[in-house]
């Protein structure tokens, strides 16, 4: 069975994490970065990784999965919050709908990742005291556990997780 890893990458979290993914990939595996993809990818397994925006896979990846019909799909994604989180279950749960139609999603992975400085300083900025995104003593510290993130637990757990499921179809 052919396979195929295809990322979208902002802060290089996700792109860290599709080539240590890669490294448990079956011989013959290709990688593609979204953005410089030009092409369809016929492969019948495709391993795609996305940065959470607002509880979603980002525009790119987003619009990536909307075209896919007829594949078996793994997700793995990259968030600031915690991968346990509301917002983490919110995402899989998104995700699992714009690809449950038309394909077979085999497991969804996340981790956290390194939060953009420039998102923080927006949420610094514009939080107002009542702001959604007001920067309490709680919100510093998440951004600041995500700033180690993806580590090297998270990619020997993604690559675990990617790793258990492709057994099955070997």
């Amino acid at each position: 069975m052919k396979m195929s890893i295809v990322f979208s990458s902002l802060t290089g979290n996700t792109k860290k994490v599709a080539y240590r993914i890669l490294e448990v990939m079956p011989e013959g595996t290709d990688i593609y970065d979204l953005k410089d993809l030009n092409h369809e990818i016929d492969d019948e397994l495709l391993v795609l990784g996305y940065w959470v925006d607002r509880a979603k896979p980002n525009k790119e990846m987003h619009e990536f999965m909307e075209r896919l019909e007829g594949k078996k799909v793994i997700t793995f994604g990259t968030l600031g919050a915690y991968p346990d989180s509301p917002h983490a279950m919110e995402t899989i749960k998104n995700t699992n709908n714009i690809l449950n139609d038309k394909n077979e999603v085999l497991g969804n992975f996340l981790c956290q990742g390194r939060i953009n400085p420039q998102i923080t300083e927006m949420f610094i900025k514009s939080g107002g005291p009542t702001g959604v995104h007001m920067m309490t003593k709680e919100r510093i510290k998440k951004h600041k556990d995500a700033a180690s993130h993806p580590d090297e637990k998270d990619f020997k757990n993604a690559q675990e997780f990617v790793k258990n499921i492709i057994k099955d179809y070997m």
